[in-house]
């Protein structure tokens, strides 16, 4: 008997699509799938199914034969078409032959007896789901393979709990030994070989190198090591474990210090300007991201709600990228118009400052324009919420400003506003007084408190300027109950975007 702890936890991350014409069957399964899988998609009939399966490529379809406009194995005919891979199961009486026999010719994952059993329908799934994983595994650990051998450069290790017991000739050449097992005898451990260097892995007290790439496994190391000859080269380390081989796993090392990328790991020299604007430095090391098919993230804002999910770089461009990602980045990014790229391979974000196509068929971001940034708003340490209906004014000493205000976010420590001309005067750290007048429950909440002039900036028809709240005790109560019922509504509005 399937284990349902277990399938709920194998399931995580997948998602299902129902098919089913009789309303109260689909309500009372679709209840019991939700306690597994996070994203449970229905459909009516066939046709809808089609539809809903091109909008959000679920990983199994669950649906019955007979139904209205389109039937079950018409849909299934569809989709294997559109995804060959995707893992279909189909309700159906036994006794029925025919279809049975044309389930079997269109590659059917498994077939359901109706009336369903809830015992036969979780164990299908474990089945089924068990074949994801394992498909999954095969095709991360076939496409390291090839990996490595596309890319004859590459050193590549085999490592049993950390220790290296084999090593290809790339790697041998490097050190200039006829085995792994003489660098071990001089070193001791192949972390030993790793040379210190900021934001690069070795060895630390509290921080052995192997616990580190165990813990993070396909994440980009930089490391930093003298070959036979005494030359420093620059390294990009990667390891994955090898699946249903406990306590096995490949270690990849890419020689990449022709690129003179080490430059940008040096904090003092990567902030001047001249380093900040390398572009080609910054497309090398993009190019070594894709090509050990490590995943990045795209970090944007939707009216201040942070919204990040992983991508994957599919081609490089001249002068642009293009990405794959989720469909609610992919919204967001849209809202947004920009996104930033992060990936602890980077020495600092890169900020893609125009979309130039938004693939949601395939699910594809190109973006140009592409630059570092020493600093971004991926490292705001407070939330920074974008208002809706409201009403601000400022005020120096006894005199209002008389001119266009509004607010461009806001925070528990600071507002953002949004003005017109700048005040006569107004210089950093000059105290003011802001009265602020928002909509919450559909009544009136103000906020009328003395504050400093942080920092401004000029756009091009207005100004942004930051001010310090500065609350008498107490007084910031309030405005943490606006902000959190005002993240709770901007939550519910991204979610429903998923419908447009």
């Amino acid at each position: 008997m399937t284990d349902l702890k277990q399938l709920k936890l194998d399931a995580q991350g997948l998602s299902i699509l129902y098919v089913e014409d009789n309303t109260t069957l689909r309500e009372h399964a679709s209840k019991l799938l939700k306690k597994f899988f996070d994203l449970v998609y229905n459909a009516c009939d066939g046709q809808e199914g089609l539809e809903t399966f091109k909008k959000y490529h679920p990983d199994i379809i669950l649906t019955d034969i007979k139904m209205p406009r389109m039937d079950g194995l018409t849909l299934s005919e569809h989709i294997k078409k559109i995804s060959p891979e995707t893992k279909i199961i189909i309700m159906s009486a036994f006794d029925d032959k025919e279809n049975l026999h044309k389930g079997i010719s269109l590659g059917i994952t498994d077939f359901l007896a109706k009336p369903v059993n809830i015992t036969e329908l979780t164990e299908i799934l474990h089945r089924t789901i068990k074949e994801i994983l394992d498909a999954n595994n095969k095709q991360l650990f076939f496409s390291h393979l090839k990996n490595i051998f596309n890319y004859q450069s590459a050193m590549v290790l085999m490592l049993k709990e950390g220790v290296p017991i084999l090593a290809n000739q790339a790697l041998l050449d490097f050190f200039d030994v006829e085995s792994i097992d003489d660098v071990l005898v001089d070193y001791g451990d192949l972390g030993n070989i790793f040379l210190e260097h900021s934001g690069f892995l070795y060895n630390q007290a509290d921080n052995y190198w192997f616990d580190e790439i165990n813990m993070h496994e396909n994440k980009l190391y930089h490391v930093k090591v003298k070959n036979a000859k005494g030359e420093i080269r620059h390294l990009i380390l990667k390891y994955q474990k090898l699946p249903q081989k406990s306590g096995y796993g490949v270690l990849s090392l890419d020689d990449v210090t022709e690129l003179n990328l080490l430059k940008l790991f040096d904090e003092k020299q990567f902030k001047s300007d001249e380093n900040l604007k390398d572009s080609a430095a910054m497309y090398k090391l993009l190019e070594v991201i894709q090509r050990n098919s490590a995943k990045i993230g795209l970090h944007n804002y939707y009216k201040g709600l942070s919204i990040t999910n992983d991508a994957v770089i599919t081609e490089i461009k001249k002068d642009s990228i293009v990405v794959k990602t989720s469909y609610l980045q992919e919204k967001a990014v849209q809202f947004e118009k920009k996104t930033l790229i992060v990936s602890e391979a980077l020495p600092s974000c890169i900020a893609c400052d125009e979309v130039v196509k938004i693939g949601f068929d395939n699910q594809s971001i190109e973006f140009k324009k592409l630059h570092f940034v020493s600093t971004s708003a991926v490292q705001r340490s407070t939330i920074r919420l974008i208002p809706d209906k409201h009403t601000v004014s400022l005020f120096m000493g006894e005199n209002k400003f008389q001119g266009e205000v509004s607010i461009e976010d806001v925070s528990l420590d600071a507002v953002k506003l949004n003005l017109n001309a700048l005040p006569a005067g107004l210089k950093k750290d000059d105290e003011v007084l802001i009265d602020i007048v928002f909509s919450m429950d559909k009544q009136p909440f103000i906020i009328n408190t003395k504050a400093i002039m942080y920092r401004k900036s000029e756009n091009k028809y207005s100004f942004s300027v930051v001010f310090m709240f500065k609350f008498k005790e107490g007084a910031k109560n309030g405005l943490v109950k606006y902000i959190t019922k005002r993240q709770m509504a901007i939550i519910r509005e991204f979610k429903g975007l998923q419908n447009g």
